[in-house]
């Protein structure tokens, strides 16, 4: 049986993507017991985010990329998907990791560390999701995808993986042909696109439902009342805007428009069984793990970028000699210095803070690392952090309880970990915030401030609107006519 197949062009599949058919049968032949089977090819240079828009229909897509770190993946189909729910849920998805890496083989014709498996995921804030907004999302889910396309640098690769237990090796070759032949016309797709006779027309109408100030009030003074009673120092409240457009939202255009915003930050998009999508550009890393190596950081405190060179800085100045903002920021390193040191870690951070500056906003920003000395998994670790008292409070133990209660809203995967991971153990989770929830012509955005003290109710108000704006003038961006 000849394993190539032909594509309507008339050129056989092979030339579009050469598979290496001999190692693959050998591989195959030498792992008869194992379930899936990947393998990673080189790949002509491309956007992910374009191959994502063109398709765009399928029921399952992941999107992740930092543009200033020249690093993207973007990811289709679910050929195992790992869940969990409840407090072991961070320990149930690294067990299953394990379990599927011995299940699993897979073959590279790329020379990188990354060009292999990787699964794309996330959690949700709390460790049970039931909400029916969020079902699709669970507590915890993550996707061994079907197509994988890896950017790091000049490096382009895509991995492949298909079911292979109780297959012949030309049945499994020949499905490799052709997600080779499916990737090849999707790509010649793009690079036909001529957008030329299309014209930016006037934005369609946007209904935004918001949340009261009067209610924001009640639950900022509540807060305060609750610190100074000594229940917690610091608690985070988030309020939620929900934006209705009269035709269904582009998110593929969303997310450009975020990308060219936010180069500096973690852009994701998640779209899980055909249903809603889960989208966002967040500052702020959970944690990232390589080899022994972890990074994770403190990012709290926040002001306003200047209209000037002068008016930025003296705004940067205020923001590092604010008793409030520096209060916030404080317990946010002391909490992961504290959790990472309990766990016996090499703990390294400056002593004093540094602005790490958004197109929009400013924040305290202090860079924490530590050296992995026992075997903890990246998933334990983000378990170990999760949420941070930038995104839940301080104690957490004292302030996280409280906050469903207070905030009145359903969070779902608002400020939980997203992101990707190998199944070596190296991988990177960012804090889901500055983010939204879209369906159809729906989206339902999130943003938060933590409350300390001396918290004014006016002034978190006015934080929390600069934290939308952006999100939202994306979405007002994405959803322009075009004809």
């Amino acid at each position: 049986m000849d394993s190539r197949r032909q594509n309507k062009s008339g050129q056989t599949g092979s030339d579009v993507l050469e598979i290496d058919n001999d190692n693959l049968r050998e591989l195959l032949q030498n792992n008869h017991e194992k379930q899936w089977i990947s393998y990673t090819l080189p790949i002509p240079e491309i956007d992910p985010l374009a191959y994502v828009e063109q398709v765009s229909g399928e029921d399952h897509l992941y999107y992740w990329e930092h543009p200033e770190k020249d690093f993207a993946l973007a990811a289709g189909g679910s050929a195992k998907v790992l869940k969990a729910t409840g407090s072991n849920r961070f320990t149930d998805i690294s067990e299953q990791s394990l379990q599927l890496r011995s299940n699993l083989v897979a073959l590279s014709g790329v020379n990188h560390s990354l060009a292999k498996p990787i699964l794309v995921g996330g959690y949700s804030f709390s460790d049970h999701n039931v909400h029916k907004m969020w079902k699709n999302f669970g507590a915890a889910r993550f996707v061994l995808p079907e197509w994988l396309i890896l950017k790091t640098g000049k490096l382009f690769a895509l991995t492949l993986t298909v079911p292979c237990l109780n297959r012949t090796a030309d049945e499994v070759i020949d499905e490799f042909q052709v997600k080779c032949e499916e990737f090849h016309t999707r790509y010649e797709s793009i690079k036909a696109f001529r957008p030329a006779t299309w014209l930016l027309q006037e934005s369609s109408a946007m209904l935004q439902a918001d949340s009261s100030f009067r209610d924001w009030e009640k639950q900022v003074n509540r807060s305060r009342q609750m610190i100074s009673k000594g229940v917690f120092k610091k608690i985070v409240i988030a309020r939620q805007v929900d934006i209705e457009s009269d035709r269904p939202i582009s998110v593929p255009r969303t997310m450009f428009y975020l990308r060219r915003q936010f180069p500096e930050c973690f852009n994701f998009m998640i779209k899980v069984d055909g249903g809603p999508s889960f989208i966002g550009a967040t500052p702020e890393r959970l944690v990232s793990l390589k080899r022994n190596m972890m990074q994770t950081e403190g990012l709290a405190g926040s002001i306003s970028r200047g209209e000037s060179a002068s008016e930025d800085m003296a705004l940067g100045l205020s923001l590092m000699e604010s008793k409030k903002d520096r209060s916030e920021h404080d317990f946010v390193v002391k909490d992961i210095r504290n959790n990472l040191k309990r766990n016996k870690m090499q703990v390294k951070h400056p002593r004093q803070p540094g602005i790490k500056k958004l197109s929009n906003v400013q924040h305290l920003y202090t860079p924490i690392t530590a050296e992995i000395i026992e075997d903890i998994t990246l998933h334990e670790l983000a378990g170990m952090l999760h949420p941070t008292p930038a995104v839940g409070g301080f104690p957490k133990q004292a302030a996280v309880p409280y906050i469903t209660e207070i905030e009145d809203i359903d969070r779902g995967w608002y400020a939980g970990p997203v992101g990707w991971y190998s199944l070596n153990g190296s991988g990177e989770f960012a804090v889901a915030i500055r983010s939204a929830w879209v369906e159809g012509n729906r989206a339902r955005l999130f943003a938060g401030c933590g409350i300390v003290k001396n918290s004014d109710p006016e002034k978190e108000w006015a934080e929390t609107e600069m934290k939308l704006t952006p999100i939202i003038g994306a979405l007002n961006q994405a959803n322009k006519d075009m004809s």
